[in-house]
């Protein structure tokens, strides 16, 4: 696993002009696109907004960089021994425009991206998002591990995408240890767990409906996007959705197979079953 750092020579050099920006985003060009194409949408007007904030938050970009690579050797220990894994690829932290905070690229033993400038300057909320998209990796690596190859995941599937972030958000509560809240809105947020707390039956009634009515374009906008939440005035509500699924399989069946559970023939099926079981307890 060889880690990149982009951010420091970004921040040695510092300018807060369109130009430098470019000249930064051509050095790394790959990155970038990909960034840009997949976590990164309305480039120029993030751009302004990004003239704007980041002379402010040099000091914590940098901060969050120095957490980063202070803690990602022992997490990543952490899920190597509990899996009997490697991690191999690139982990790369950079100054992004205020898009995801961090992802794993489209891989079965994918890369990981950190993207400081979105990430909370508090040591407990970078943990936890290390481990969290370190996760993601470990179910990918896992699956991969049991002869599964990228076009046999439906990964346009809303189910695929609970299962994906439950698992992520279980496995960090395995490794690093935070409040509860701190593992779904990586800062302090009692507000918001309280509320899906208190509300789940209902949420996840919505969530199924929604299935029903939006298309999946749709549903990860208002249910996984931080700029969701239209529906309940919080966002991503659909993580906490997720943990609860991944969170009762382990009861049932384990951690090994709860990560191979999106293998199953009848995945949806049971995933649907999960989720109405849910919805109808309203203890």
């Amino acid at each position: 696993m060889k880690i990149i750092d982009y951010v420091t020579p970004f921040l040695e050099k510092y300018e807060a002009t369109p130009e430098y920006y470019e000249t930064y985003f051509q050095k790394h060009r790959e990155t970038f696109e990909f960034y840009f194409r997949f976590h990164c949408k309305n480039k120029e007007e993030k751009l302004c907004n990004a003239l704007q904030q980041h002379p402010h938050k040099l000091e914590d970009m940098n901060f969050v960089k120095e957490r980063i690579l202070m803690n990602i050797s022992e997490i990543t220990a952490n899920y190597e021994k509990m899996f009997d894994i490697t991690f191999t690829e690139a982990v790369r932290i950079f100054v992004g425009l205020g898009g995801s905070n961090a992802y794993t690229t489209h891989s079965m033993n994918p890369e990981v991206a950190f993207c400081v400038e979105r990430m909370p300057a508090l040591e407990t909320g970078i943990r936890a998002l290390i481990a969290h998209e370190f996760g993601h990796a470990v179910h990918h690596i896992v699956t991969l591990r049991n002869g599964v190859k990228i076009g046999q995941i439906d990964w346009n599937n809303p189910y695929t995408w609970l299962i994906q972030e439950g698992i992520a958000t279980y496995l960090s509560t395995q490794v690093v240890d935070a409040s509860k809240d701190i593992y779904f809105a990586f800062e302090r947020d009692e507000v918001w767990l309280n509320y899906a707390r208190m509300n789940k039956a209902n949420i996840i009634a919505s969530f199924q409906q929604d299935l029903e009515q939006l298309s999946s374009q749709e549903i990860f906008k208002e249910w996984f996007s931080i700029n969701g939440g239209g529906l309940f005035g919080y966002a991503r509500l659909a993580y906490y959705i997720g943990y609860e699924v991944v969170q009762e399989l382990v009861e049932q069946i384990g951690i090994g197979d709860t990560i191979l559970f999106w293998l199953q023939p009848n995945f949806k099926e049971q995933m649907n079953g999960l989720l109405n079981e849910f919805a109808n307890n309203n203890e």
